[in-house]
């Protein structure tokens, strides 16, 4: 009675359908029988649920039956899944079944073999009694389960003959205390309102042995779930997206989605699938299966007033029909005035059945009605329709319609699409379209960039640049170019931005004063400020400021206002620019600039940022990121950039559970977007010890060039995780890749990052000296080429009248200490130890600005030179200071390096080494002298030598070497 199915496909989600079932199994463990009715709809994922129900019950020792129901037509095999039941325990356990037979012999009639035609009958003295027959059906599995508790399934009980129902109803009102459970499922959207087991079922319902279980769709996060389990490669994501839409949480049809995508046709319905899909229309009137082929055209839902328009039926037969549908369960009525399929997937089936011409022709209807105004509608649907019909006149203004639509309600990416199939419409629009292709094109590169797909967006403008005519208007290049450097500017490509606006400014010299002069004089502002030219800047921002005021739209300029904010802040009045950047925000929220009002926002938290008032930056950036998702622009330059600034600020800030939370993305967050927040979360992972990160932020390389921060912010973090797991020549080729991409992006060697760069390559040093201490001189070598590199980086890194923010002097002050501690553990011109206490505290104050981790594994260092000089006290002060921070961090690393700086009480080895001793016993089997030992340590060689006769007497040694072999040979280095 073992009849346990196996399934490879996960159970996802369901915890508390499954908690039901298992429920009633182990209820009737303790003699309390009861039944369950599972319902769901077709491939919802019942017959799952029921195999983990039936392993569940067989781990807990229950015998477990099932039997199948299956569709025959207008006539099937009467009592089918109890046959199934005692034919499979027939074969199995025959001397079970003959056991049964003699105290009931009517289970005979049920028997496979006696249900054959020319099949011996069983002698009975005249015919069965059908209350004999339920009778021993029920005393059958009432003797079964005195043995053992037992289960018994019925599938699919919607295909269920009258005696099979009756049957099941006779079981159900018989439940008292047999260690008998039974579950019997069907599909919801069979039941139409004459379905024969309608009534059974709300009868069953009244009985309080019987309990209801109803498996709806998978909610949006198991269905992500379950696609990542049946994917045996990954899938492009928007492909996954597709899946999962088109599937609508049923299990059943993601997983022939799936299959279907892994034999490379993603877009079709699998056949199979079609075909059990369109078998459910067979039994409807041909009005009804002629009004769902007119839903299906609409998109799976359609308002009544709109398919009355096009149904072409008279309202008394659209209802019938209507009405049909909705009893067969294939279409919903939500009360809402629309009617919609129940499964995406069977509109899709319903749809690719049409014949082409019957597909144009209801497309054509649909626009018709929907150009004429026959009925409400939107501009999307009309365009669909119209692009479906082939009127690709409509077609084309309805897109850009759409578009603009679609932009006045914040949803970039949607205008994006309708802008770029506008722009492949363009030669089919009508002759007197006053759609400008400038425009067009314009319209499009914005939504691009605000849905930060940047590079799509310049390759277009290129394009439209290239192919211009040489005699086309200046002003309409100058309209091209004006959003070419814009773009340009905010992938930090200075140069094409450069060069795009001076064209732009040359264009329009001429040219009376206007809004878009004015614009362009503020835009070649900006370029001129990111390429540290502050007098060039300056005169164009008042210039464009002029311009503005002579046409009357001063807001024109506020670009201007706030670049003039910028440049007062780097020349040294921060307080005075944070003023005007504020004021700048609320003028161009007044004026309704988003874009204005979104870039000050930012920028006034990047200005606290670099004052290192961490507090008011994340305040800014966070009232801007609000903003900017208010404003929909929450993927644009500055909207994205507020975002991922807050989530940095948190972290250095030490919130590492509210930067996790604010790098959170999903399925609709744009690739870039997702790879920079990602950096960022990585710095919280690996802080708390993931040594994945660092793998993770190779696979994202094909983004770096895309946004440079992305590996800058990552580095630090994947470095980390590389040292954890000893792979030290990776983490060197890593900062030699980045460092390599940030000198070809910024197109200088002395980008300010280098100073980071260089101090993190300085700790690898420190860690390769201890483990290499034959090198220690190549090393120091290198190390003073990477000072000498931060150093420069400091002096030359920074435009002119610029000076390095709190971030920068802190990691400046950092480079100087590592520096000093490499020199430290090689012995090789060594400081002395007030020199070396004195780095250290520096790195400690400097970092007091609000970067915490940092600040805490500084302390961590500062510690081991206060111990070096002897300032035991001092030293454990340090330790204790930056442990309380690790443990409110979760930064798993940092506590357990702080561990072992904290000395330790006696090992629970066999040898009852303290952890000094045993971290002493490690190096000492490494073949370290006294005096590395020392420095490594950052202890006396007076200390080293009691540790070590320490060591010696514990383990009963005489020598080194002898302590070496029995450290080993006892696996105290483990």
């Amino acid at each position: 009675m073992d009849d346990v199915p196996w399934n490879s496909t996960p159970l996802v989600g369901r915890s508390s359908e499954l908690s039901a079932l298992l429920s009633a199994v182990d209820e009737a463990k303790t003699r309390r029988a009861g039944a369950i009715l599972l319902s769901g709809d077709a491939g919802v994922g019942k017959t799952r649920m029921l195999d983990e129900v039936a392993n569940g019950a067989h781990e807990r020792g229950f015998g477990v039956l099932v039997g199948h129901c299956t569709d025959f037509g207008d006539a099937g095999l009467p009592y089918l899944p109890f046959t199934e039941i005692f034919g499979r325990l027939a074969d199995e356990r025959p001397q079970v079944v003959e056991s049964v037979l003699t105290n009931f012999p009517a289970i005979g009639r049920l028997l496979p073999t006696h249900r054959l035609i020319g099949a011996q009958t069983v002698p009975q003295d005249g015919q069965l009694d059908r209350a004999a027959l339920f009778d021993a059906v029920l005393g059958a599995f009432t003797a079964l389960s005195t043995s053992e508790p037992l289960v018994v399934i019925i599938e699919d009980a919607h295909w269920a003959d009258d005696s099979s129902r009756d049957l099941i109803g006779f079981l159900i009102t018989r439940l008292t205390s047999q260690r008998l459970a039974l579950v019997v499922s069907y599909r919801s959207d069979d039941l139409h309102r004459r379905h024969p087991l309608r009534r059974p079922i709300a009868e069953w319902s009244r009985n309080p042995r019987v309990r209801r279980v109803s498996l709806l769709p998978l909610d949006a996060a198991d269905s992500r779930t379950l696609l990542t389990a049946l994917l045996t490669e990954p899938l492009p994501e928007l492909e996954e997206l597709r899946i999962l839409e088109r599937a609508g949480g049923n299990a059943f049809f993601t997983e022939e989605l799936v299959a279907a995508a892994s034999m490379g046709d993603a877009d079709a319905v699998p056949p199979d699938l079609a075909d059990l899909l369109l078998v459910r229309l067979d039994p409807l009137s041909d009005d009804a299966r002629q009004v769902a082929r007119v839903i299906a055209v609409a998109g799976r839902r359609v308002p009544h007033t709109l398919l009355t328009a096009v149904a072409g039926l008279p309202d008394r037969e659209l209802d019938a029909a209507l009405r049909e549908l909705i009893d067969a369960h294939i279409i919903e009525h939500p009360g809402n005035a629309s009617y919609y399929f129940r499964h995406a997937l069977l509109a899709e089936a319903v749809y690719d059945d049409l014949l082409p011409g019957e597909r144009v022709r209801q497309h054509a209807a649909y626009a018709k009605a929907l150009k004429d105004q026959t009925v409400a509608g939107t501009a999307a649907e009309l365009a669909g329709h119209a692009t479906r019909s082939h009127d690709l006149a409509t077609a084309f203004e309805a897109r850009v319609r759409a578009g603009q639509e679609a932009i006045s309600v914040a949803a970039p990416q949607e205008a994006l699409k309708h802008y770029e199939m506008a722009l492949e419409l363009l030669p089919n629009a009508a002759p007197d379209a006053s759609i400008d292709k400038t425009w067009l094109i314009v319209e499009t590169a914005t939504a691009a960039a605000l849905s930060a797909q940047h590079l799509r967006a310049l390759k277009l403008l290129r394009k439209a640049l290239a192919e211009m005519p040489a005699d086309a208007p200046r002003l309409q290049r100058a309209e091209l170019l004006m959003p070419l450097a814009e773009i340009a500017l905010t992938i930090d490509n200075d140069q094409e931005a450069h060069e795009a606006i001076s064209q732009a400014l040359r264009l329009t010299s001429d040219e009376p004063a206007t809004v878009f002069k004015a614009q362009v004089a503020s835009m070649y502002a900006r370029v001129s400020d990111a390429l540290g030219r502050p007098m060039e800047a300056e005169r164009w921002a008042h210039e464009a400021l002029q311009i503005a005021r002579e046409v009357g739209q001063e807001s024109a300029a506020s670009d201007a206002g706030i670049t003039l904010a910028q440049l007062r802040r780097r020349a040294g009045d921060p307080v005075a620019a944070a003023k005007q950047l504020e004021e700048a925000a609320v003028r161009a929220q007044l004026a309704g600039d988003s874009a204005a009002e979104v870039r000050s926002r930012f920028l006034l938290g990047s200005n606290h940022y670099e004052m290192g008032d961490l507090v008011s930056a994340r305040t800014a950036f966070q009232l801007a990121t609000g903003r900017a998702g208010e404003l929909g622009r929450q993927w644009a330059v500055y909207g994205f950039d507020a975002r991922r600034m807050l989530a940095l600020t948190q972290f250095v800030l030490g919130e590492w559970d509210e930067a996790a939370e604010t790098t959170r993305t999903d399925s609709m967050t744009p690739a870039v977007a997702d790879a920079a927040l990602r950096a960022v979360g990585i710095g919280v992972r690996g802080g708390r010890g993931d040594t994945s990160v660092a793998e993770e932020l190779e696979r994202m390389r094909n983004m770096w060039s895309l946004d440079v921060l992305s590996p800058l912010i990552g580095l630090q973090p994947a470095v980390d995780a590389y040292l954890a797991l000893n792979r030290v020549a990776e983490a060197e080729k890593l900062i030699a890749d980045v460092s390599a991409l940030c000198a070809d992006i910024f197109q200088t060697e002395w980008f300010t990052a280098r100073v980071r760069f260089s101090t993190i390559g300085l700790q690898l040093l420190s860690h390769r000296v201890v483990h290499e201490p034959t090198a220690a001189a190549e090393l120091v070598a290198r190390g003073a080429e990477l000072v000498s590199d931060g150093r420069t980086t400091a002096e030359k890194g920074m435009p002119p009248g610029r000076v390095l923010g709190a971030e920068g002097i802190a990691w400046l002050a950092r480079l100087e200490a590592e520096w000093e501690r490499l020199r430290w553990l090689a012995d090789i011109d060594p400081p002395t130890p007030a020199e070396h206490v004195a780095a250290w505290l520096r790195a400690v104050d400097a970092f007091g600005y609000g970067d915490v981790h940092q600040q805490a594994w500084s302390r961590l260092h500062f510690s081991a030179a206060l111990r070096a000089a002897g300032r035991l006290a001092d030293a454990n002060e340090q330790v204790a200071l930056a442990t309380e921070t690790a443990r409110r961090l979760g930064a798993k690393p940092l506590l357990d390096e702080l561990g072992g700086a904290e000395g330790g009480g006696a090992g629970a080895g066999p040898a009852a080494l303290t952890a000094r001793e045993t971290e002493v016993l490690a190096l000492l089997a490494e073949g370290r002298t006294n005096r590395q030992l020392a420095r490594e340590l950052y202890i006396s060689e007076k200390t080293v030598s009691v540790h070590v006769s320490n060591i010696l007497a514990k383990l009963g040694v005489r020598s080194r070497t002898e302590a070496a072999a029995v450290a080993r040979r006892d696996g105290l280095l483990e």
